[in-house]
Formats: C-alpha cells, structure tokens, sequence
C-alpha cells in the first residue's frame, strides 16, 4: 500500500516555504449540512451548503520564521495570504492543497524545560484547490 511519510510534507505561507520550521499541519474541511424536518413523519432531508475550513500548524521557534509570522499577524490591515500544503512531498503526482487564509492566532511557547515551539490556525477565506 503506498503510504506517505509525514516529514515529507512541505507547506508555504504567502510565498515562503516554511516546511523547515514546521514539525505538524493539520488541515480541516467541513461543509456545512442543515437539517430539514419536515412534517407529516417524513424522513429528515439535508439541506448542503458550501464549506470551509482551518489549518493548524506548528514548529519549532526560529527568529526568521517568527520574523515572517509575527509581521502577517501584526499587520495594521491583514491580507489575504496564499498558502500551499503538500501533504506527500513535492515529487511528481503529488496532491497539493492550495488557496488563501488569514492567521487567526500566532503563538510562540518558550518552556524553561523543553524546546520552545510556535503554533498558528489559520482561517480558509475562498476556494480550496486539490491537484
């Protein structure tokens, strides 16, 4: 069975690629399902609507990759960032998800016992793409 090993992956954030920083990404998709009951003991319909998602990501502090995150959080006006995930590499055949997000939160974490680590979700804003 093919399967793929999770340090391949790579993920970019508004043109930087920051797969070398990152240790973990964890990509949520849900569509939006109402719901429809009608009466007279009819069975349940569902309304479907349209989806959206989250993107969690985390990695190991370093003053370049915080330099980059912390700048798009702290924007006076936020943007729109385009954003890349490669859940199996970059080789050939592989399946890239890609659209915009906005960083919702940024947090670094500096434990006096442990290795200090950053944490961001990000906010899908728009179409998804799965090639």
């Amino acid at each position: 069975m093919p399967f793929s090993s999770g340090n391949i992956a790579t993920f970019s954030l508004g043109g930087n690629d920051i797969s070398a920083y990152t240790t973990s990404v964890t990509l949520h998709l849900e569509r939006n399902i109402s719901d429809i009951n009608p009466i007279g003991g009819n069975a349940i319909s569902k309304l479907v609507g349209p989806y959206g998602g989250t993107i969690s990501v985390e990695g190991g502090y370093d003053p370049v990759v915080d330099a980059i995150l912390s700048a798009y959080m702290l924007a006076t006006t936020p943007a729109s960032l385009a954003f890349s995930y490669r859940p199996a590499g970059s080789g050939g055949g592989t399946r890239t998800v890609a659209g915009n997000c906005y960083i919702s939160t940024y947090e670094t974490a500096t434990p006096g016992d442990d290795t200090a680590t950053w944490t961001m979700e990000l906010a899908i804003n728009g179409t998804v793409t799965n090639a």
